[in-house]
């Protein structure tokens, strides 16, 4: 019984001292490009680096990427941004376009086409890869509003889809330990570690990818055809009404906290390559197109009808906030996308154009 005992201790120690090790570790050198650390939102700032991209066969060899000095993507301020016609976009990975260089980004090209009737406009791409309306409310609260810009630009929706609360963002958003359970103490716990704040991530990575939400190459042309039957279609939409009546929620707060920091949202429903049309690049009707890595297998016409309930949510704000309804006005064309959602070079010049175009007299008017 004794070297049972000894053996157990043993094996116990060495867990403990692994996991000191790697705490230790990657306190100092974190190879996981998160923005969550140790229970806290941050925005790596200064940052200046070139991918060589070998797997997303529409984008560029070598991207070009880098953050400024408030950790976002674009121009240095000229001023202090409260003084500037200053703009600031917020969003998931289809804001932050990681894998387009920064000049490409439609943030950049939006900035660039605005600043030709608007010579005074500052604007910033502050997106984050895999960041739902939850992490957009912490941004707002631990950046965005002490920056105090005119106006603040929502692209939500992808993320958002049969999102329930994540924990962690909620203990981020407490700082505190968390004692209602067992559970929750050492989820908190172990969210104010580097160890624990990766794991969390990386099972946020899991979730995405089974959303088919993670960066791939999608070969649109060699896609399988599949039915669903009705009944499925019709539970999974059903599905929605819960998490639905908490997206609306959130977006209610986002807006609520710009307006109470006289700041400007401006709403975009998402765009993507879901529903049920010919694309006129490869030909291929997309409706019972299988999406890859689904879970469950889904189609491009049902995920378009599930997408859309979330896109109607933004636009039942048309009343209160502008809206611009990207996803109606966005083509869907595969020449615009290397998959389901993420842009193309092409696909940010088309964003950009698009915008542009309801956003120029809107700031200019507003500000005249």
């Amino acid at each position: 019984m004794k070297t049972v005992l000894k053996k157990f201790l043993s094996i116990v120690i060495g867990i403990l001292c692994g996991l000191i090790i790697c705490e230790i570790f990657l306190h100092f050198y974190n190879p996981f490009p998160f923005a969550i650390s140790r229970g806290r939102l941050v925005l790596p700032a200064n940052q200046k680096t070139v991918f060589k991209n070998t797997w997303l066969k529409k984008l560029d060899n070598n991207i070009y990427y880098s953050r400024n000095s408030l950790g976002f993507r674009g121009p240095e301020p000229t001023d202090s941004i409260n003084k500037l016609l200053s703009v600031i976009c917020i969003g998931g990975s289809t804001t932050e376009c990681r894998f387009i260089s920064d000049s490409l980004t439609w943030s950049y090209q939006l900035y660039l086409k605005l600043k030709t009737t608007n010579p005074s406009i500052w604007l910033n791409n502050a997106g984050i890869d895999g960041h739902s309306t939850f992490g957009h409310l912490l941004l707002l609260k631990e950046y965005i509003i002490r920056l105090k810009p005119k106006y603040v630009v929502f692209l939500i929706g992808a993320n958002d889809i049969e999102t329930d609360k994540p924990e962690q963002f909620d203990l981020m958003n407490e700082k505190k330990i968390n004692f209602s359970s067992v559970k929750g103490f050492l989820k908190s716990v172990a969210n104010k570690t580097e160890l624990g704040s990766s794991f969390f991530q990386l099972y946020a990575i899991r979730g995405a990818y089974k959303k088919g939400l993670i960066h791939k190459n999608v070969d649109f042309a060699s896609l399988r055809d599949t039915v669903l039957q009705e009944q499925y279609i019709a539970m999974l939409l059903k599905k929605q009404d819960y998490y639905l009546q908490q997206y609306k929620a959130r977006i209610t707060e986002l807006i609520s906290l710009c307006k109470m920091n006289n700041i400007k949202p401006i709403l975009l429903t998402q765009p993507s390559m879901f529903g049920n049309y010919i694309d006129s690049t490869t030909m291929v009707n997309m409706t019972d197109k299988i999406i890859p890595e689904s879970d469950p297998m889904n189609t491009a016409g049902t995920m378009q009808q599930e997408l859309e309930l979330y896109n109607n949510v933004l636009r039942s704000f048309g009343s209160e906030v502008k809206v611009i309804d990207l996803d109606s006005l966005m083509p869907k064309n595969s020449k615009y996308y290397y998959d389901f959602f993420h842009f193309t070079n092409a696909g940010c010049t088309e964003v950009a154009s698009l915008l542009a175009d309801k956003l120029s007299d809107y700031i200019k008017t507003d500000h005249q």
